[in-house]
């Protein structure tokens, strides 16, 4: 402990209190060795504010050296066990590329072509049409939590977050779940079924609908985790959800029938402009 407690206090000298210009030099004093490569402290060159505390900058220059060893270990092993077919990935970084590729350039047109104006009276026939579709068979809820230790040192400034409707607040919160959090969901634009919620939270309620019905924010301890929980919307089973519920889904339904309309209607016309430019050519076996 107290020679990594030197090698934090060492690089934090280099990062926040020398002015003097850093390189990479053959004599600087390495911080961490796995196998054959050295971690020095230039390679965390500004990774620390200067607003941050000694106690906050320790652990992010901690928490980044234990991420390089642990990543480090892993490529190592994976190296000697991996046959060299399995360790050939070029094929699925084409694969990869390609596929985003063309996403892009189908978002790129649907965002220049389709028509996003959907007017009332197609959103009613729509509903009409499809009422049965909205009939619930589960109870459903919009929901967000939180699980994470209680002596968390973040525990303060994501419970306070967690409340925020801001997009600002709702990305630090997102951010700080992927560091701190052991469990979390912050979509709250999905719908779920409670069931399945409740078998990742420690609510005993044997009368859902009541539940739903009279809790927004929770906060409930068990064992040594914080669960922060927030409700935003719930639907009930047995009923059919009201049109005014339904508006955004239908909308969100009827944009995304059209945009697959327009896609396959644009990759029909590629193919034709393709065959008759000659570009395409099939070789008998």
């Amino acid at each position: 402990m107290k020679r990594n407690s030197f090698y934090i206090v060492l690089v934090l000298l280099v990062l926040i209190g020398c002015k003097q210009k850093q390189s990479q030099l053959t004599n600087e004093p390495p911080i961490a060795k796995v196998y054959e490569d050295f971690l020095y402290p230039s390679d965390l060159k500004g990774m620390i504010s200067t607003t941050l505390s000694t106690a906050d900058s320790e652990r992010v220059v901690k928490s980044f050296i234990d991420n390089w060893i642990r990543n480090k270990v892993l490529a190592h092993k994976a190296q000697l066990n991996l046959s060299d077919e399995e360790k050939d990935v070029q094929k699925s970084i084409d694969e990869y590329r390609n596929s985003l590729l063309i996403y892009k350039y189908q978002m790129k047109l649907v965002n220049e072509r389709i028509d996003t104006t959907v007017t009332e009276n197609q959103l009613k026939e729509y509903y009409e049409k499809n009422k049965n579709n909205f009939e619930l068979k589960k109870n459903l809820v919009q929901i967000t939590f939180v699980k994470i230790t209680e002596s968390s040192q973040a525990l303060v400034q994501i419970r306070n977050l967690f409340r925020s409707s801001r997009i600002s607040d709702k990305e630090k919160l997102a951010a700080l779940c992927v560091k701190y959090a052991n469990n979390s969901f912050l979509d709250d634009e999905v719908w779920l079924d409670f069931n399945e919620i409740l078998k990742e939270l420690p609510i005993k309620n044997y009368d859902q609908e009541q539940f739903l019905r009279n809790n927004k924010f929770l906060e409930i301890a068990e064992g040594n985790y914080i669960y922060l929980i927030n409700i935003k919307a719930y639907r009930i089973k047995n009923s059919i959800s009201l049109m005014e519920f339904e508006r955004d889904n239908i909308r969100s339904i009827l944009l995304n029938d059209r945009k697959l309309k327009l896609l396959k209607e644009m990759e029909l016309t590629l193919m034709k402009e393709a065959e008759l430019n000659k570009d395409i050519e099939k070789y008998s076996k």
